[in-house]
């Protein structure tokens, strides 16, 4: 996931650029972050450092991309069977992860960041503004717990799985519900998967990250803290049950966007895919209620893992009861387009446009040489997008 920080970087506002709800999204270290190097691609869930230090030295793979873990053959199994009260929850929402289909038969070498694999089929009650993101190397889902305060604890729930071969370093140096100095001891397998909890040295009981084999040839990881796991063992509960529950499926399913592409857009590449969906009656930070970006490159382009944004960006936003779709920080518009007030920078490279399907939709280009207005041209917004149920798929 791009940053708020390479998003404003490219587009170059006068003011802050929308992002999916990054405040209840991203844990709190990741304020921090701004005088080092995003890590693991920038994901959406960056931690401390020092989750990264002890991360790295528990779970880097011995034998190269794809190794596991080392596993201690007769350390105890921790938050394996845990005594909790039952466990309330149920799907995601279905825009966000693929469903359930024939496995896939072994973990695929690229996902496709215009179609959902991930299916996830259970997560506890008490979780907003969920979010699903896919690169070519891996699909993410997350969602922030409904007593996340900005500043206060780091709490929501994180699913990522890996493509085929990519080493354990590859997940994001953190995630909401992942011990900040993790320390990895082996559990009981997840659907046959040879699994470890990452736990809190500092809590017995801990295990609220679970790292598993989803398949021989790739890793998944489930963190959790939130309203529904209060003591060590219902947040370790909550996390196998998660992790039970997830499958790398075959056919997968087309993402869902509130736009489309023709002409020269249509024969672009995706090289990542964001969707972020508010609980019903609720809105992120900037009062919104879903935000969806799409990142293109030219077809053939070569996509390495955490190069950031290489091409260009298409993001639209929607805020119920406000047609605008600005934010409050918005400067004010220099040009029309389709009749709708926007912004369109000095180097012609990115454009805001207030109103047109009552969203705030912009393009950017991340890289140069780009026309804005070109390429706002080959986008397709539906032309009432306010409920996402009601998206197409793309791709």
């Amino acid at each position: 996931m791009n940053t708020t920080d390479d998003l404003r970087a490219a587009l170059r506002y006068p003011s802050a650029p929308t992002t999916p709800d990054t405040a209840g999204m991203i844990a709190k270290a990741r304020r921090q972050r701004a005088n080092r190097r995003a890590l693991g691609g920038g994901g959406v869930v960056a931690v401390a450092v020092a989750a990264t230090l002890v991360m790295v030295n528990a779970l880097a793979p011995a034998g190269g991309p794809g190794s596991g873990p080392p596993i201690a053959g007769e350390s105890p199994s921790l938050g394996s069977d845990p005594e909790t009260p039952p466990l309330v929850g149920g799907a995601p929402n279905t825009v966000l992860v693929a469903a359930a289909a024939p496995l896939a038969p072994e973990a695929p070498a690229r996902f496709d960041p215009l179609r959902r694999t991930l299916h996830v089929g259970w997560i506890p009650t008490g979780l907003s503004g969920q979010q699903a993101e896919i690169t070519p190397w891996q699909q993410s889902f997350a969602a922030k717990d409904d007593d996340y305060v900005n500043g206060g604890p780091d709490i929501g729930l994180v699913v990522t799985v890996l493509a085929k071969g990519r080493p354990v370093t590859d997940l994001p140096s953190g995630a909401l519900g992942l011990p900040r100095e993790a320390v990895a001891q082996p559990t009981k397998s997840v659907n046959g998967g040879e699994a470890q909890c990452l736990t809190d040295p500092y809590v017995a009981g801990s295990c609220s990250a679970i790292l598993w084999r989803y398949a021989p040839d790739g890793w998944a990881r489930v963190s959790y803290a939130g309203s529904a796991g209060p003591t060590p063992e219902q947040a370790a509960a909550v996390a196998r049950r998660v992790a039970e529950s997830v499958t790398v499926t075959m056919r997968g399913d087309r993402v869902r966007l509130p736009f489309g592409f023709v002409g020269g857009l249509a024969g672009m590449t995706a090289a990542s895919s964001l969707v972020n969906v508010q609980h019903a009656g609720t809105t992120g930070i900037h009062g919104e209620s879903w935000t969806a970006r799409v990142e293109l490159i030219p077809h053939g382009t070569a996509v390495q893992p955490g190069n950031g944004p290489q091409g260009l960006l298409v993001e639209a936003m929607f805020k119920p009861g406000d047609p605008t779709g600005r934010i409050e920080r918005d400067g004010a518009p220099n040009t029309t387009v389709h009749g709708h007030p926007a912004w369109l920078r000095g180097d012609g490279q990115a454009l805001i446009v207030w109103g047109e399907s009552n969203t705030r939709a912009t393009v950017s280009f991340t890289d140069g040489g780009g026309d804005a207005l070109a390429a706002y041209d080959q986008v397709r917004l539906l032309a009432d997008p306010s409920d996402p149920a009601s998206w197409k798929g793309v791709g």
